[in-house]
């Protein structure tokens, strides 16, 4: 057994090994799997580039046999699949006939349809001829096939890939090329630039299905480390038909089929599980690509738990995943953003410099043959005696080697070259090829010499490919729920509070990693030299990506410091308490079953009003609560439970919300001043959100459950009283303002 089982893990491992090589993660140098590298490359031996007629898929899968020893079948799916633009943002096959729909509709039979290269297709072949990539016998030895593609579109990042081996697996999503040729060109001309630099161009996954991600704040975290998660949902819009509310979706995530993703699960919610609230489905053909997917409700429908129904039962909405993982050198990898965009760039740059060198080695060629034919021109008549008197070619070329002094390349190119050809050669065109001929060699030594000009070509194929794609508009909209002024627009941070949530900073872009644990404020005075708190009370710098902490300080006058607890504990310190220091510093004692919810600088002019997540607001004067040191647990304010805190002065405004999304603004004088041990002063019934309103903000971001973020202007928002009711801001379910 002994044998058997140690045979078997051998198996085992080389099993695994080409299943993870040669089959299921593509390269890094193109991002292919070798059935798809293997397709292209025989639709360019065959000859079927764009601006060519179509060829029978039937006839392409057969010479691919060639090189796949898989069934015919399998490759013919995979043909399709670089065909079709929902599974691709920049399909790289241009197809006749049925290649299938986003139905989930299948392709008809090869035999029916017809395909060539796409123009980006032949993007990533092209160059293919000059000598620039491994080549490899194929399965059966017999012919030659590249072992990677030269690539000059960077499908890297542009293409769509998924796959998955043994013990891993590979999900790459595409991006908008107009983004990513601009990553790169910022990238060539700054190596040391941060991920986060790079997303101020590539702003997150473009998928060919458009859509909109959800979660945007988390990808400088997927970006940086390589692996992650987005969520997407359809874009819709709501409108009436007659009395009945009709939901209109546009468009799907990526990966989704409407038939088994919509209306199949839809069906069961009806038929299964009772929902007749849904009275019909019908999907609209909108475009030439997209179908329109209208979802009609029943009368007096609640719309926004139907929304939130359709999202969580459907694959409407739906979490994408992206694993970088690619083979490098055989093995595999994973990548980050700046990592992809660099092996890109240095495969690209290795490609142009092998090209150089095949050139320049042909044009040394030429030039070695020009200035020995020159040499010959001296006596074209001795030359052909020569030549007619030997009794052989090696006495010849032995011969005219001796008397015009040439080497043997420039002899035998000599004995090659027919006689009317040579004798109509003149010393002046001899002699101007010679000098473009050194000027290409100077040209092409300067290429492979200096990497700066390798980048320039790149820049310029950068810009020559957008003409090729034309029109090249974002599809997929990227919402933020935690969005951070100044990091995506390359802006400093110029404002002393911003806000974030329970993921943490870690997914805010142009920021370190740091702990899940952050609480909801944190202080930024500049984009170096940001302050954290967790909720285990301990202060954290936070910089950005490479820059250095430089300290912190109060701003205007500030020279206090106020903490809340979520069990209600309230604490006033000194603001000279703290160091600011790249040093962790902790703010306050915990017991253990409390948490930090809230911390800020203060002065005395100012106020703290609690909220207790039920119908009580709490306002304190700072001026009233004792200062303390910053290692005591502070004093009890009089909730036992706070899940909101803001400072703020009595010209400020309080912003609340119901569950039943009912806004309004109630000025901060309205509220008496408490004492520590009051019960607080009522408000509106059913309220879930307080939050200060900043008076220069002209509009709220509302984050609602499931769809798009709503702006509510700030004009929408009226100011009434404590208990008074608001105006409705949004139909859909509300979970955050900003």
């Amino acid at each position: 057994m002994s044998f058997l089982d140690d045979r078997s893990k051998q198996d085992f491992l080389v099993y695994a090994n080409s299943v993870i090589k040669a089959r299921a993660i593509p390269s890094v140098e193109d991002n292919l799997k070798p059935i798809h590298r293997k397709i292209l490359w025989t639709m360019y031996e065959d000859k079927l580039y764009p601006e060519k007629k179509t060829t029978k898929c039937a006839s392409v899968v057969g010479d691919a046999l060639h090189y796949s020893p898989h069934g015919d079948s399998s490759v013919y799916g995979a043909l399709v699949r670089l065909s079709q633009w929902w599974k691709l943002r920049y399909p790289l096959i241009t197809m006749q006939g049925n290649a299938g729909n986003i139905l989930g509709d299948g392709a008809a039979a090869s035999r029916y349809t017809e395909c060539k290269l796409s123009p980006i297709g032949m993007l990533m072949l092209e160059d293919l001829n000059k000598d620039c990539v491994e080549m490899k016998p194929n399965y059966s030895g017999e012919q030659m096939e590249p072992v990677v593609l030269p690539s000059r579109f960077p499908w890297l990042l542009c293409g769509n890939n998924s796959g998955i081996a043994v013990g891993m697996s590979s999900d790459l999503v595409s991006h908008n090329y107009t983004e990513v040729a601009a990553a790169i060109k910022y990238y060539l001309d700054h190596k040391d630039c941060s991920i986060a630099d790079l997303m101020q161009f590539i702003k997150g996954p473009d998928f060919p299905t458009g859509g909109m991600i959800l979660n945007g704040e988390e990808l400088l975290n997927i970006y940086t480390l390589g692996h992650g998660a987005v969520k997407v949902a359809a874009h819709y819009d709501i409108s009436k038909k007659g009395n009945k509310t009709l939901i209109t979706f546009h468009d799907i995530p990526y990966g989704v089929e409407i038939d088994s993703g919509v209306k199949a699960p839809l069906k069961k919610l009806v038929l299964d599980d009772g929902y007749d609230v849904f009275e019909d489905i019908n999907v609209e053909k909108a475009g030439p690509r997209n179908f329109d997917i209208k979802i009609t409700l029943a009368k007096d429908a609640d719309v926004a738990k139907c929304l939130e129904i359709l999202f969580t039962k459907t694959r409407l909405s739906d979490s994408i995943k992206i694993n970088n993982t690619v083979i490098i050198n055989g093995e595999p990898k994973l990548l980050n953003l700046k990592q992809m965009i660099e092996y890109w760039v240095n495969y690209r740059s290795s490609i142009i410099t092998k090209i150089a060198r095949n050139d320049y080695g042909k044009t040394n060629h030429k030039l070695t043959v020009t200035i020995g034919l020159q040499k010959c021109m001296s006596d074209i008549d001795k030359l052909i005696n020569l030549i007619r008197n030997s009794s052989t070619t090696a006495a010849a070329k032995m011969s005219i080697m001796k008397e015009f002094d040439l080497n043997d390349e420039q002899a035998t190119a000599v004995l090659d070259m027919k006689l009317s050809r040579l004798s109509r050669l003149e010393i002046t065109e001899l002699n101007d090829s010679e000098k473009e001929l050194e000027e290409t060699l100077a040209k092409l030594k300067s290429i492979i010499e200096d990497e700066n000009i390798r980048y320039d070509m790149i820049k310029k194929d950068l810009d020559e490919m957008k003409n090729i794609i034309g029109k090249d508009e974002r599809l997929t909209e990227i919402h933020y729920a935690r969005p951070i002024e100044g990091v995506l627009n390359d802006k400093p941070l110029v404002k002393e509070e911003f806000r974030i949530y329970s993921d943490g900073l870690h997914n805010t872009v142009g920021l370190n990693p740091v702990d899940n644990n952050l609480v909801d404020v944190v202080f930024a005075y500049d984009v170096k030299n940001i302050i954290g708190y967790t909720e285990t009370a301990e202060m954290r710098p936070i910089t950005e990506l490479g820059a250095p902490l430089i300290g912190a300080a109060a701003k205007d006058g500030q020279t206090k410091f106020v903490a809340v607890t979520a069990n209600g504990n309230i604490k006033v310190s000194s603001v000279s308490e703290y160091k600011f220091t790249k040093v962790n510093e902790k703010i306050m004692k915990l017991k253990e079953d409390d948490k930090l919810i809230y911390a800020a600088f203060c002065n005395d002019d100012d106020y703290i009003v609690l909220f207790n997540g039920e119908r009580n607001i709490l306002k304190l004067a700072i001026k009233d609560l004792t200062v303390a040191s910053k290692l005591t647990v502070g004093v009890k304010s009089g909730f036992t439970s706070v899940v909101a805190a803001a400072v703020v002065k009595d010209s400020d405004n309080l912003l609340f919300v119901t569950n039943d999304n009912k806004g309004k603004l109630t000025p901060v004088k309205d509220f008496s001043i408490d004492n520590r041990g009051n019960k607080g002063q009522m408000i509106a019934e059913n309220t879930t959100i307080m939050r200060k309103f900043d008076a220069a903000r002209e509009s709220i971001y509302v984050i609602p459950k499931q769809g798009k973020p709503i702006i509510v202007s700030r004009d929408k928002i009226s100011i009434k009283s404590r208990t008074a009711i608001g105006a409705s801001l949004t139909t859909r379910v509300v979970t955050t303002i900003i």
